[in-house]
């Protein structure tokens, strides 16, 4: 059974741009259903949902851009790390086609035997300058379980293009220490104790920030996925930072 830990938002938002009057976002949805071969042949199951942005403008294909290699590299199950599709057509493609070379002999129906992926993406906060994504996933190709996570995308809010996390503060180093601040007290670690006390895998004993951070609702999220500080066995690990501690330190206006 599928898993799906984050609720579609119904978006339609507007956003003002200079060079873009109407930036507008609908909800889609990308089914295995949608492809040609499944027509006659069993196929793993995909389900993705996410935002697409309807204007005409460079923001919107940017943003569209952007949204589609997200989702191709989620996807993607080869070695070398970098999916040939840049389509979310020919990735979910590309998925299903996967598990078929992988069988011998293709059976007539799949069921709990098949890969399944699902895909998540909403918009967490958006503003002029940035907007910030969040996608909640889960694959299974086989084995005792299969793995979910949450990870974020950010935006210039101008241009569509990806903003690393280094790219997102004018001092990386202050705001790591907020946030190992903010961690200890969440997980009650004293200050002068090894970061690692509470069971975590910190590399070093050093605390830092997650591969991936976005915003919501006035704070800063820092998710780390499983076997990224901790055990498959402790899921997701998530901790927010009041944005009031950190906003000096932000290159964007929220």
């Amino acid at each position: 059974m599928l898993k799906k830990s984050l609720s579609l938002l119904v978006l339609f938002l507007l956003f003002s741009c200079n060079k873009e009057p109407s930036f507008i976002l609908t909800p889609e949805s990308f089914t295995e259903k949608d492809l040609s071969i499944c027509e006659n042949e069993p196929c793993s199951t995909v389900v993705i949902d996410y935002p697409k942005a309807n204007g005409k403008g460079h923001l919107s294909s940017q943003f569209n851009e952007q949204i589609e290699q997200w989702v191709a590299q989620v996807l993607f199950l080869g070695d070398d790390g970098t999916p040939a599709s840049k389509t979310i057509e020919s990735a979910a493609k590309d998925f299903i086609l996967a598990y078929r070379d992988y069988q011998a002999d293709l059976p007539t129906t799949l069921g709990a035997d098949g890969y399944e992926a699902e895909v998540n993406i909403e918009v967490s906060h958006k503003s002029d300058e940035l907007i910030s994504l969040v996608m909640d996933y889960f694959l299974y190709t086989g084995g005792a379980h299969g793995y979910g996570a949450v990870t974020f995308l950010n935006l210039n809010g101008k241009t569509g293009k990806d903003i690393q996390v280094e790219d997102l503060f004018s001092n990386v180093e202050s705001v790591t220490k907020i946030a190992e601040q903010e961690f200890r007290k969440q997980y009650e670690i004293a200050p002068d104790s090894n970061i690692n006390e509470g069971g975590f895998w910190f590399e070093n004993d050093a605390f830092h920030l997650s591969e991936t951070v976005g915003f919501a609702d006035n704070y800063l999220f820092l998710t780390y996925n499983p076997y990224e500080i901790a055990p498959y066995s402790e899921g997701i690990i998530s901790l927010k930072v009041p944005l009031e501690r950190i906003d000096e330190f932000l290159n964007f206006e929220l």
